[in-house]
């Protein structure tokens, strides 16, 4: 039964979602192009590979990228409805003749270099970081909120986002950076179980803020495996529009797949029953105990799970078909439960072969030893109680 609640103002908190009136669109909310330090643009670039007066620049002549146009051209023929095009520290980008091909909506945005990497989604303009501390980039993101924008934690365990939640209220946590399967130490220095964690964590806290993934994509020699919409964020909103999309991931609408539509990438969808309707959506805050419903497509033979609080097991459960739903009630005690789609990747062979083979392991810092490596979709939560830590306004 569900806990009796103690004032009106309590009631109020847990406001019935609305009804449906919006859809689900994909996209890749952290992708690079040529205007980035990091990715050349051949002869001619603004930074150039293989400067003769540079050693080290021939080195970096495998950073060769992929222009505005590419990306979104890309982004079109792997189905994708809009593309952030987040370069580092600037906005060029969003003035380049390329901007938009293919039909597919531009998000403004740019990756800013602060004590870890922050996303400034909806961003037309660089914004002034001070000395980059909590408080210089809380008034940053007050400004950039101003405008209508988002501010999130890129891949937070790499380089670590070092900001306390109470400095700097984040928006959103990029959970997913990369294909999943990217492991470290190589291809991938993130760990990408541990920036799930990040997340979990600031749920876990009470903080209600909305999970998202990237491909992060940088060059064209890894533009196959990831490109575009490897990972894909999913987000539900009102209108495919710039305003409709920063909206939907604001209220937390979003769920991420490994692949994008055109590759046919599974999804899963949490909801939440109110008033005999499973109208709540990730994002929303329903009543402690609200029951729930998971649902997963293109994935069968996968482990299903929905998690609570500090890991609670609310369901753990395998698609039995291509188009699977279960439903589960919460305990009354959580505060929030979000789902997760995932392959068997082995685990315990991997681990006996780490051990065996002492090598592969490198003291514990090879991830592919014990982190997930065949995660297929993440949701953001469902929430069954206030926030406790705010969002700025």
């Amino acid at each position: 039964m569900l806990r009796a609640l103690a004032t009106s103002a309590v009631v109020l908190a847990f406001a019935a979602a609305p009804a449906l009136a919006g859809q689900w669109y994909a996209g890749d909310l952290h992708v690079h192009t040529t205007y980035s330090h990091d990715s050349w643009g051949g002869p001619g670039d603004d930074e150039p590979a293989m400067d003769p007066s540079d050693p080290q620049s021939f080195e970096e002549a495998y950073t060769l990228g992929n222009s505005v146009q590419t990306d979104f051209l890309a982004a079109a023929s792997r189905g994708l409805d809009f593309l952030a095009i987040t370069d580092h520290n600037r906005v060029d980008a969003q003035k380049d003749p390329g901007w938009q091909a293919g039909g597919v909506l531009g998000i403004p945005a740019y990756e800013n270099s602060l004590h870890g990497h922050g996303q400034m989604l909806g961003a037309t303009k660089v914004y002034d970081k001070g000395d980059s501390s909590g408080g210089a980039v809380r008034a940053m993101e007050e400004a950039l909120h101003h405008d209508g924008g988002l501010l999130q934690a890129n891949h937070p365990t790499d380089p670590l986002w070092d900001y306390k939640y109470e400095q700097v209220p984040v928006d959103t946590v990029e959970v997913w950076n990369l294909p999943w399967f990217y492991q470290a130490p190589f291809p991938s220095a993130g760990d990408h179980d541990g920036m799930l964690r990040f997340g979990e964590d600031l749920l876990d806290r009470g903080a209600h803020v909305t999970f998202t993934g990237g491909s992060d994509s940088h060059w064209a020699d890894t533009i196959a495996a990831q490109g575009p919409g490897q990972p894909t964020t999913w987000v539900y909103a009102d209108d495919l529009s710039v305003k409709g999309i920063l909206d939907g991931i604001r209220k937390g609408h979003t769920t991420i797949s490994w692949q994008p539509p055109n590759y046919q990438g599974p999804r899963i969808y949490l909801e939440g029953k109110i008033d005999g309707q499973w109208t709540a959506l990730p994002g929303d805050t329903v009543k402690p105990g609200t029951p729930l419903r998971v649902h997963v497509t293109g994935a069968p033979g996968a482990t299903v799970k929905i998690v609570g609080d500090h890991g609670a097991d609310i369901l753990t459960t395998t698609a039995t078909s291509n188009d699977f739903t279960q439903e589960a009630t919460p305990d009354a005690k959580l505060s929030y439960a979000y789902a997760q789609a995932y392959g068997d990747d082995h685990p315990a062979e991997r681990q006996q072969l780490c051990q065996s083979v002492p090598v592969i392991d490198l003291d514990g810092q090879t991830d592919y030893c014990h982190n997930r490596a065949a995660m297929l979709a993440i949701s953001s939560a469902i929430y069954f109680q206030p926030a406790k830590l705010p969002r700025l306004p």
